[in-house]
């Protein structure tokens, strides 16, 4: 399962990894990533390797729970570059957006104003700065994280990248993120009708509530993910949807009867940091962390297949029944989804990118 695969990687590795709290799946939740919050605050592990006395001592934080999969793969990150510089830098991961108080925009700006020296965030809420981060949110543009992730190192995403760094944040790298699952009590969803009438929650993204409600008829019901768990218990929502490590940290299979495959939404993570602090670095510290950064990329996209499948089997074990869909109920998905493209494009407001990303997406 992948809070022991996570705990294991946490008690294992050899440098200052983390000042993260354990989970707390029911009371508590990020309401700006959809994970869910933990409880502890931010003592720093113990380790075992003790860093340079003359160490940058950098902070990298994260917006979801120590046993999320960006948590753990930041944590991956940081003990990468604590043994690769030899002790020169001293990184240390906080979860939960405890660094900026949970506000996944005033993530933003705070490391814009040199509170946060490295952050993990997801592409939706860079889309609260600049609308075109919506693109990569379009349903059913990639049909598997392999594509997408191409898409993230083509030149057809560059103008994102761009962006970041004309917000005031040094762009390192971006992540792939597990696509999104659908769970709720009503029936399992095969095709877009399964979703008609349906109360489910989703972000606050137009996005979503464009897709699921004017396209699949679902009643969409963007909340707080703090208010999902309760919601879905006292019958105010039937289903939620979100990737599968969600509803497994959540302990939404308490609640919930069935999680179908429907694989609707990509997302990424963006790895960004203070420019001024990246600029303060000696040359060779600059190109190892973002050489780092970039080859962790696929080592968070191995690391997702692999415990989503442990997390779909735990919920399965608990009483859920998972269904996946067939290639016709795939395919009605994607034809909703092509013929709201062009409330989409809207949306994105980027001709440009929509249509690179659009030629980049039918070429793969």
């Amino acid at each position: 399962m992948k809070k022991l695969i996570a705990m294991a990687l946490a008690a294992s590795m050899m440098v200052t990894l983390a000042a993260c709290g354990g989970n707390n799946s029911n009371s508590g939740a990020n309401a700006e990533t959809d994970a869910p919050a933990a409880e502890g605050g931010e003592d720093a592990a113990e380790t075992t390797t003790t860093p340079a006395a003359d160490a940058v001592k950098l902070n990298l934080s994260v917006p979801d729970a120590e046993s999320s999969s960006i948590a753990v793969a930041a944590k991956e990150f940081a003990k990468q570059l604590n043994e690769k510089s030899e002790g020169r830098l001293d990184v240390t991961v906080y979860c939960d957006g405890s660094l900026y108080g949970g506000d996944a925009t005033a993530a933003v700006t705070t490391m814009q104003d040199g509170g946060l020296d490295m952050l993990c965030l997801a592409t939706s809420w860079y889309a609260s700065f600049d609308d075109s981060f919506n693109v990569i949110q379009v349903p059913y543009l990639f049909d598997s994280v392999d594509e997408e992730q191409a898409y993230l190192n083509d030149e057809a995403s560059k103008p994102m990248w761009d962006a970041v760094e004309g917000m005031g944040v040094k762009f390192l790298a971006a992540w792939t993120r597990s696509f999104r699952m659908t769970t709720n009590n009503t029936r399992p969803i095969t095709t877009p009708d399964d979703l008609k009438g349906i109360k489910l929650r989703t972000p606050g993204n137009q996005i979503y509530q464009v897709f699921f409600g004017d396209g699949c008829g679902a009643n969409v019901t963007p909340m707080s993910f703090s208010e999902v768990y309760t919601a879905l218990q006292t019958n105010t929502i039937d289903g939620q949807e979100n990737p599968a490590d969600v509803p497994f940290s959540s302990s939404f299979f308490e609640v919930q009867k069935y999680i179908s495959a429907t694989n609707h939404i990509g997302e990424a993570w963006v790895v960004g940091m203070n420019p001024d602090k990246f600029a303060s670095l000696d040359a060779d510290l600059q190109t190892l962390i973002t050489d780092t950064a970039q080859e962790m990329q696929t080592w968070k996209k191995e690391y997702d297949e692999k415990t989503d499948q442990e997390d779909i089997d735990f919920m399965v074990e608990k009483g859920m029944e998972y269904n996946e869909l067939d290639e016709a109920g795939v395919e009605a998905f994607k034809k909703v989804s092509e013929s709201l493209y062009p409330k989409f494009q809207e949306i994105v407001n980027n001709p440009d990118l929509w249509d690179a990303t659009i030629a980049f997406a039918e070429s793969h």
